[in-house]
């Protein structure tokens, strides 16, 4: 069996493998980069993530030139959220049923026929809002299928002590197309719809150049058609790791919960990793832009923190994939979870651009290396024939809160912005540290 057909090694069995084995050696940053079908799924899915960020810019735009309606454009943002949350645990399902290749593949052929028909609505001017709202629905459906199988396939291709490397360079590839991504559409979009910039966009969109808008999302189109035939030229991963029994789509899926409910680390892995994606994504998303108002440098301060926490983030995303799993690697990670609550709940009180900036890097290097080497411990822990089915667990706690997390941060942000960073920051903490009363989590990497 060559490298690139290797299977992750986890027993087939549903008790879980001892916690006191040796840990695995680490290899170095780029030891992924042997495999070929890692360079293949890397190589697609990098081009789609910066198609992406072209996607994300044009279709607010195009939102707010048809409808002028800030509502609208939240109902538009959040619509697809509804069937990813629905659907994920399906998909996870699905993913172990017909491979993460398989799925991964037919997503994005979905894809490629979603974009390209706005493309050719925008492009001919037939293109209304009730459209973009259902094209909305139909990517997050096939979010739902795509996000387990994407989070499931990196063990499935590499060797287990290449699996930190693989997730580290597909996280820094995925930082670095939020970082360029946005900037280069929103130049590219003003560039051909004729405006000066984004800001001029709206005035010169509603003359009718839609243009740029037409040529960011046919541009997205593309990239799925890439990640499309990167998938296809795969030799490895075509086939499914094999199950014991046949069992129908409810089951599977019963099955799945089931693993994560009697395994005590993997239950509570999930929980925290909900926890911190509920605690983080509304006081980010919502608090960071209202915290930046209150600073001289206004929108400049929105942009630098965020720049500064996905700098961080890339750091930390090379660290995880650089540096050896420390033997404490449970104890580790929740302090350093407990850390970035404690830079959380600073935001409430930061009064100076250049405190946001030191804060906001040293919370994105806690959750980028937090994340790659928790992600890639789950992997190597979880059974080949299960990985999609548990992934989806980590994908809906990554993903399914988030709405919930927006509202509840938009109702206290106006009024009580340093008590929504205090009170989310005090949780994250408090919820690390009592994760530290569990041997099992203490003993992880053990």
């Amino acid at each position: 069996m060559t490298v690139s057909q290797q299977l992750n090694t986890a027993p087939d069995t549903d008790t879980p493998p001892p916690i006191t084995e040796a840990p695995t050696p680490q290899a170095s940053l780029m030891a992924a980069f042997k495999v070929r079908d890692f360079r293949l799924v890397w190589a697609g899915e990098s081009i789609s993530l910066l198609g992406d960020q072209f996607y994300m810019v044009a279709l607010p735009w195009l939102t707010l030139q048809l409808t002028g309606s800030g509502l609208a454009l939240g109902a538009v943002a959040a619509a697809g959220g509804i069937p990813r949350a629905i659907f994920m645990l399906l998909g996870g399902a699905m993913t172990d049923r017909f491979s993460p290749r398989s799925v991964m593949f037919v997503s994005n052929a979905l894809r490629v026929i979603l974009t390209v028909l706005i493309t050719l609505l925008i492009v001919t001017h037939n293109i209304q809002f009730w459209m973009l709202f259902l094209a909305s629905l139909l990517f997050g459906l096939v979010d739902a299928f795509f996000f387990p199988a994407s989070s499931a396939i990196v063990p499935m291709i590499v060797a287990k002590e290449q699996i930190e490397s693989g997730n580290a360079l597909i996280q820094i590839t995925a930082q670095l197309s939020n970082f360029v991504g946005p900037a280069l559409a929103g130049l590219i979009i003003a560039s051909i719809s004729g405006a000066a910039n984004l800001q001029t966009l709206e005035a010169s969109t509603s003359n009718g150049d839609i243009r740029g808008i037409g040529l960011a999302i046919g541009f997205d189109a593309l990239t799925f058609v890439i990640a499309a035939i990167a998938l296809w030229l795969m030799k490895g991963g075509r086939t499914a790791a094999q199950s014991e029994e046949k069992q129908s789509v409810l089951a599977s899926i019963a099955d799945g919960l089931r693993v994560v409910w009697t395994d005590p680390i993997l239950r509570t892995m999930i929980i925290v990793i909900t926890a911190i994606n509920f605690l983080f994504t509304g006081p980010m998303g919502v608090g960071i832009p209202i915290l930046a108002k209150h600073l001289p440098e206004g929108a400049a301060a929105f942009g630098a923190i965020l720049s500064a926490f996905g700098g961080g983030a890339l750091v930390g995303a090379i660290l995880g994939g650089t540096l050896p799993v420390p033997r404490r690697m449970g104890t580790i990670v929740m302090l350093l979870i407990a850390a970035a609550g404690v830079g959380l709940s600073l935001f409430g009180i930061v009064n100076s651009l250049l405190v946001g900036v030191v804060v906001a890097i040293a919370m994105g290097t806690t959750f980028g290396y937090t994340n790659v080497v928790s992600i890639s411990w789950l992997q190597k822990r979880i059974p080949a024939e299960k990985m999609g089915r548990v992934m989806s667990l980590v994908m809906l706690g990554s993903f399914g809160l988030g709405p919930i997390s927006n509202f509840i941060a938009g109702t206290l942000v106006d009024n009580h912005l340093t008590l929504m960073f205090g009170g989310a920051g005090l949780i994250l903490v408090l919820m690390s540290l009592v994760s530290l009363t569990n041997r099992e989590i203490r003993a992880m990497g053990s």
